[in-house]
This record gives structure tokens, C-alpha cells and sequence, in this order.
């Protein structure tokens, strides 16, 4: 993965380390790096805290480089590197016994503007080796094919231990929206202590899914009311199926003759 950093920013360039780039492209589209991914163009601002976050608000610079952001690059963070000290009247601290006029309430305003209103999104990061760290794992995030991570549901608990063929039906049934685990045991028990969903296709089918498992099938298309005797094994699956190419083949050849 390769970075392009702003000349502005060598510092980062030389924490990102042999992958960092100097071109002068970052700074056209309002960002300190820019990473292409495959996922799009993630565009990255970067502000020390609290100094030059403030100079590039009063000076009218994050306004411009946010509404580049917003144009050129489909991803785009702004990385706050630090960060904000207030002392007790609430006003921004800028070290020492030093005091900015922009209190806490500002500072949060001037944030939710530029999520909200600019639509650039904004992060923390502790200093400028965190930043680099930030980024490569940003990059690597942009990189995947696929993000799955929040979309894994807990597997299903027992009341004590392993959970039983009843404790996953209740589970299974919660899935549905507004369906509570009373409301679960209720349809288990209208419903004969099964629940009333089936499979929509064959054992077979089931068991092409990639990464199940004859082991994993089996117990899913019995959960379901299958009966697994009447479904033929895999490897008579896998048996007829080279036989059937092995015809085919067959075939091919006598009309080639």
C-alpha cells in the first residue's frame, strides 16, 4: 500500500516510512495523504492540536481544504493529532497559562460543522507516530473486500453451558424483529415444540455452500425439521457427478469419430 503525502508534511512521510510518497496531488484535492484503495479515494487532513487546528479555522484554510475534501475524494477523514485542554471557565487552553477566546462549546461546534456541514469526518490520534499507525490500519480497512465484522451475530447461549436444540430455536426465532424470548417459547409450543421454518432447498444444495461442512450442514438441516436419512451422502453426490462428466466426455469423443 502506498501513500501519497503532502512536501508540507515530511514529517508523516517519514513515519508512514518506505511507502510514503511526496507529490504535490494530496495538497490539489485538500488532503496531507491521500491512499487509493479498493474501496475509493480516502482523503486525509491532518491537524496538530490545538495550535493549528485553530489558525486553519481563523484563517478561513480548514473551511477550503474540508469543501476540497468533500469534492475530490469519495473517504475523507480530518485526524486531529492531540488533544483539546480547557481550563475550569471552560475556555481552550494553548499551554501554559495561555488562553484562547474559543471556549469548549465552540471548539465542538467548529467539530459538528465540519462532520455535518462539510462532511468530512474526524478522528483523534495521541501524536504523529499514532497518525502514521492510524493510517496504515485506515488503509488496510479500505483495502478489504469485504467488512463483515458487525454484521456477526453471538452465537446462541444455553441456560447453563452448551446450548440445547431448544435454547437455538429460541435464539433463531429472535432473529426476527419484535420476537422476545417469551414470545419465542409461545411459537415453539403453538407450533409443537418445533419451529415452523424449512429449508427452501435440497440437502444437496445446502451442502455446496462454500465452508460449511458436511458436519455443519447436517446439523443446520436437522435444526429445520430435515430428515437426513433421506438425503443421499456427499460422496454419492460427488460420485454421480463424476460420472456425469465422465459421459459427457464420452460422448464428445464418439461425435469427434
Amino acid at each position: 500500500m502506498k501513500y501519497l503525502v503532502s512536501p508540507t508534511d515530511s514529517e508523516l512521510a517519514q513515519a508512514l516510512g518506505k511507502d510514503a510518497i511526496i507529490s504535490s496531488l494530496p495538497e490539489e484535492k485538500g488532503a496531507d495523504v491521500l491512499v487509493y484503495s479498493k474501496q475509493g479515494l480516502m482523503g486525509i487532513q491532518r491537524k496538530a492540536l490545538p495550535h493549528d487546528f485553530i489558525s486553519s479555522i481563523t484563517d478561513g484554510r480548514m473551511s477550503r481544504l474540508t469543501s476540497l475534501l468533500a469534492k475530490h475524494c469519495p473517504f475523507r477523514l480530518l485526524i486531529c493529532e492531540g488533544r483539546f485542554r480547557y481550563f475550569p471557565d471552560g475556555h481552550l487552553a494553548l499551554g501554559g497559562k495561555r488562553t484562547s477566546r474559543f471556549t469548549r462549546a465552540q471548539v465542538r461546534g467548529m467539530l459538528l460543522d465540519i462532520k455535518f456541514v462539510k462532511g468530512v469526518d474526524y478522528d483523534f490520534t495521541e501524536n504523529l507516530e499514532d497518525t502514521a499507525r492510524y493510517i496504515k490500519t485506515l488503509a488496510e480497512f479500505m483495502n478489504r473486500e469485504k467488512h463483515l465484522g458487525l454484521f456477526v451475530r453471538p452465537s446462541a447461549k444455553g441456560t447453563w453451558q452448551t446450548p440445547t436444540a431448544r435454547d437455538i430455536d429460541l435464539w433463531l426465532l429472535q432473529s426476527f424483529p419484535g420476537i422476545g424470548p417469551t414470545t419465542a417459547e409461545n411459537i415453539i409450543q403453538a407450533c409443537k415444540g418445533r419451529v415452523p421454518l424449512i429449508w427452501s432447498c435440497s440437502y444437496r444444495t445446502l451442502l455446496s455452500a462454500r465452508g460449511l461442512g458436511r458436519k455443519r450442514a447436517g446439523e443446520l438441516w436437522k435444526q429445520l425439521g430435515g430428515e437426513l436419512e433421506q438425503v443421499e451422502p456427499i460422496q454419492v453426490v460427488q460420485a454421480e457427478e463424476e460420472t456425469l462428466s465422465k459421459l459427457e466426455a464420452m460422448k464428445r469423443k464418439l461425435a469427434d469419430a
